[in-house]
């Protein structure tokens, strides 16, 4: 496989005065990524891990909480070369959130979502905690494959949403449980990793048509955002968009057999 396409990006959105967002790629961090797309070719000799963590709104420290769960896993990453080694990593993350959380009382109840995705060979990991989404885009169809830890409360408009599961979070150590799937990746597949900043704006339908007619995937990420923003970008808005290679072209010329003269 030759180089694996990554496009990232991180905004803090139109209403947020801070962004509580962490974006890793392949071991580079939300600083390089604030604002506007970055592209990055990945050498797939070890494992590729990229992911978004989402900080608590509203609860103290959520920045922190991402950011320490973002750098735990990514240090893990080298060893990601199955589903355990990643949910291994997922526990430790919520751990170093509790073990951060402990050192100062105003950080209690810091929390994190994260969602990765684990490129090893020809098989792809994702794993979630919380409502940040990892999507598969192939041949033209979007489909999920995180599962939300989430809930809307009866009465509320659908941005009221409630996490029901995150890396911290709650006064207390509480255990997490990881979402895991593994498939098999094929030549053109994209995947989308994002935090609910783009998809409480922007209906599945609408993604997978900017992803679609987009002319790249640095295209397709800049339209998202600019969406994202046009609709109102009440949160923070974190894209990550990777892109598995097609098969080098066949020579358009082919040798003919036969006779020497």
């Amino acid at each position: 496989m030759t180089h694996i396409d990554v496009v990232a990006v991180t905004h803090r959105g139109r209403q947020r005065d801070y962004n509580q967002d962490t974006v890793a790629v392949a071991g580079f961090q939300s600083g390089v990524l604030e604002g506007q797309p970055v592209r990055f070719a990945i050498d797939p000799v070890r494992p590729v891990t990229c992911l978004v963590a989402d900080g608590l709104g509203g609860l103290a420290e959520g920045a922190r909480a991402s950011r320490v769960a973002a750098a735990t896993i990514t240090d893990a990453a080298p060893l990601f070369h199955d589903q355990d080694a990643v949910v291994r990593a997922v526990h430790q993350a919520n751990d170093a959130v509790y073990a951060e959380m402990a050192l100062t009382p105003a950080w209690s109840g810091m929390g994190s979502t994260v969602v990765l995705l684990v490129l090893a060979g020809d098989r792809a990991i994702c794993a979630n905690v919380g409502d940040s989404r990892c999507f598969l885009l192939r041949d033209a169809h979007l489909v999920q494959l995180s599962q939300d830890d989430s809930m809307t409360p009866a009465g509320e408009e659908t941005i009221a949403t409630v996490v029901t599961q995150a890396l911290g979070g709650t006064p207390r150590p509480t255990a997490v449980t990881p979402h895991v799937l593994e498939t098999e990746v094929a030549p053109g597949d994209r995947f989308l990793l994002c935090s609910d900043g783009l998809t409480d704006e922007l209906d599945v339908e609408r993604i997978e048509e900017e992803l679609v007619k987009a002319a790249d995937p640095r295209s397709a990420v800049s339209a998202l955002l600019r969406a994202a923003l046009d609709a109102g970008a009440r949160d923070n808005v974190s894209i990550v968009l990777v892109t598995v290679p097609e098969p080098p072209a066949e020579p358009t010329g082919t040798a003919q057999e036969g006779n020497l003269p």
